[in-house]
């Protein structure tokens, strides 16, 4: 009895040790666990203290304009998030980078709903050709700059393009550059370098150059005044057919009173012959303060120099030659002229050597003379004024 008595206690004690080893041991695995997790969790927020420290070095120095850092975030958030991607690739394409560019415009034609992405998609088109050397691109690129059309107003980078394209000599771009250098909401204004970028465009033949150079004449402004030569350059382009210039001419005329009414009339009957609706106008308008036989005088004038024009046979300097001669006013066209040897073409040079005379000069040679009596009987002096003739 005594023998299995102690046999059961031996086993229960055994029991029991196994049962506290074995617990000790599952305390112990727990720890261990606990331990592991802990460890698992300090290595997973220290992976992501590293990640995202990493993250704000890359956004750092995407922020701070490193261009392929700029390109690496665009193209992981193009993944998940178009908005994110977008700002990325408009950052890059600010920097003027062609692959930013193209990012901004692919992702706005996924968001076709979007007006103001489909204007800001359109803009970058148009810098995209414009780095490829486009001019009107240049143009169109930098006027959008100027007034903010599809893109953030850059008025600095905006003229930096504008110059570029001036430089490679596009006149609509000397021509705004003109302007810009004058409109009230320029910061910095220029008239000198208004008058420099007009100067620019008439001696590359430009006729809205000539008369907005005419203008800077008569107004004093970059220049000092000067009515004839501003005169002579809006009629310079007048004799091409560029009827503003016309109308400017026949305001100005106009202005000055006495025989100024009567060049006035001529340049505003060719103007509104041409279709210019506001010469026309003021034309009908000059004509009530001069009498009936005046205004057919100034018309038999007129109409074959309207003739010449629309034949583009006016030569260089002929009206002005001829209004010369009619009205002894000092029109001096070879002091006023800009020569420019190598854009002077053989028939300009032989008229600056040899003193040539003009077309409408031509036209009443001898051999023409029996014409010009039918038109003009007597033949027409360019010594008397139209109130003259019209009496004889």
């Amino acid at each position: 009895m005594n023998m299995m008595g102690i046999a059961i206690g031996a086993t229960g004690l055994l029991l029991l040790l196994l049962f506290a080893w074995m617990l000790a041991i599952s305390v112990r695995q727990k720890r261990i666990e606990t331990e592991r997790r802990q460890r698992e969790v300090a290595y997973r927020k220290a992976l992501e203290r590293d990640r995202k420290q990493e993250r704000e070095d890359r956004r750092r120095k995407a922020e701070a304009g490193d261009i392929n850092m700029i390109l690496y975030l665009a193209k992981e958030e193009e993944r998940t998030n178009l908005r994110k991607a977008l700002y990325w690739y408009l950052k890059a394409a600010q920097l003027d980078n062609v692959t930013g560019m193209y990012g901004v415009i692919r992702i706005s034609d996924r968001m076709k709903e979007d007006i103001v992405l489909r204007q800001q998609a359109k803009f970058w088109r148009t810098a995209i050709a414009a780095i490829e050397g486009d001019l009107q691109a240049k143009f169109d690129a930098a006027e959008a700059l100027f007034f903010g059309r599809g893109v953030d107003q850059h008025v600095d980078k905006a003229y930096r393009l504008m110059e570029e394209a001036a430089k490679m000599q596009y006149i609509p771009a000397m021509l705004f550059l003109g302007d810009w250098f004058t409109a009230p909401n320029n910061p910095t204004p220029s008239a000198s370098a208004a008058f420099g970028w007009y100067l620019q465009a008439t001696k590359l033949k430009s006729n809205e150059g000539r008369m907005k150079l005419g203008l800077s004449y008569i107004h004093g402004v970059g220049v000092e005044a000067d009515f004839y030569q501003g005169c002579y350059w809006l009629e310079r382009a007048g004799e091409k057919g560029y009827t503003p210039a016309m109308l400017q001419a026949g305001e100005h005329w106009l202005e000055q009173g006495g025989q100024g009414k009567f060049i006035a009339y001529i340049w505003l009957f060719l103007a509104g012959q041409l279709g210019n609706e506001d010469a026309r106008l003021l034309r009908d308008q000059v004509s009530l303060t001069i009498s009936v036989d005046t205004v057919v005088g100034l018309q038999s004038l007129a109409k074959p120099m309207l003739k010449r024009i629309r034949e583009n046979k006016v030569g260089k300097h002929a009206l002005i030659k001829a209004l010369n001669r009619l009205y002894k006013r000092e029109l001096d066209y070879q002091a006023y002229d800009i020569v420019i040897p190598e854009a002077v073409d053989a028939e300009a040079i032989l008229d600056l050597a040899d003193g040539h005379e003009s077309e409408l000069e031509v036209e009443q040679k001898p051999n023409q003379a029996q014409s010009a009596q039918a038109n003009y009987a007597p033949p027409l002096d360019f010594t008397q004024s139209p109130m003259d003739q019209s009496k004889r």
